[in-house]
C-alpha cells in the first residue's frame, strides 16, 4: 500500500462528526457573543477572547481526540487492523497527528470566527495561553481512549477533568490547573504551570503509543501460538 492511499484511508477513518463537531464550539461561541454583547460593544475586549480560548479550546481538543483510539473497536475491525503487517507504532502516531490536526482546526476556525464577527485582534496573545491546556487535555483524551477503547470513556474523562477545573479553579490540581491565565493560582509559577501541562500532554501521547504497541505485540504472540 502506497503512502498516499494509506494516509487517505486514515483521513477517512478519523474525519467523522465526533472529531469535527467539537471544532465548531469556538465559532459558535463567537456568534453567540455577538448576539449577547453586540448591542453594547463595538469590539470584544482581548481578555474576553483570551479567556474564551483558554476555557473552550482544551474541551474541543479533548472531545475531538476522544474517538481516535476507539474507531476500530467501535466499528468491529480491531483484530483485523492489528493483523495488518504494519509497525505497531504506526496507528497511534497517526492518531496523535490527527488529534493535533483537530486542535489546529479548532484554533483556525475559532480565530477566523472571532476575526470575522468582531474584527482584528492579537491572535498570538489570545491563542498562545490556551495551547498548553489544550495539548494536556487532548493527550489525556487520547490515552483514556486507548486504555478504555471507548469514545464515551475518553469523553467522560475529558468532561470530568474540565468541569472539575471550572468548579475548583485549581484548588485540587494546583500547578496543573488548566485555566491559570483566567484565574491565576496563588503561589504557583505561571511558566511552571504551562510547561508542566505541555510536558504531561506529551507524556500522555507517548504512553498511548506505548500501550497500543504493547497490546498489539501481545495479540500477535497469542495469534502465533494459537496457529501452531
Amino acid at each position: 500500500m502506497s503512502v498516499k492511499p494509506a494516509l487517505f484511508y486514515e483521513a477517512r477513518l478519523v474525519a467523522g462528526l465526533a472529531g469535527l463537531l467539537p471544532s465548531l464550539g469556538l465559532p459558535a461561541y463567537a456568534a453567540l457573543s455577538r448576539l449577547l454583547w453586540g448591542r453594547y460593544e463595538t469590539e470584544l475586549p482581548l481578555p474576553a477572547i483570551l479567556n474564551t480560548f483558554e476555557i473552550l479550546l482544551p474541551l474541543a481538543a479533548g472531545f475531538s481526540a476522544a474517538h481516535l483510539m476507539a474507531i476500530e473497536v467501535e466499528e468491529g475491525f480491531d483484530e483485523l487492523r492489528r493483523s495488518y503487517p504494519e509497525p505497531r507504532l504506526r496507528l497511534p502516531l497517526l492518531r496523535s497527528g490527527a488529534a493535533l490536526a483537530f486542535l489546529l482546526l479548532a484554533v483556525v476556525l475559532g480565530a477566523a470566527a472571532f476575526h470575522w464577527i468582531w474584527g482584528p485582534f492579537d491572535l498570538l496573545h489570545a491563542v498562545l495561553p490556551a495551547l498548553a491546556p489544550a495539548l494536556f487535555l487532548g493527550g489525556l483524551s487520547l490515552l483514556a481512549g486507548g486504555l478504555s477503547r471507548s469514545y464515551w470513556g475518553a469523553a467522560s474523562v475529558v468532561m470530568g477533568w474540565w468541569f472539575l477545573e471550572l468548579q475548583t479553579r485549581g484548588q485540587i490540581t494546583g500547578a496543573l490547573f488548566l485555566f491559570d491565565t483566567v484565574w491565576p493560582t496563588a503561589g504557583v509559577s505561571y511558566a511552571l504551570n504551562r510547561w508542566l501541562l505541555v510536558a504531561l500532554g506529551l507524556v500522555f501521547f507517548a504512553l498511548n503509543a506505548a500501550w497500543y504497541a504493547r497490546r498489539g505485540s501481545g495479540l500477535t504472540r497469542r495469534g502465533t501460538l494459537g496457529a501452531r
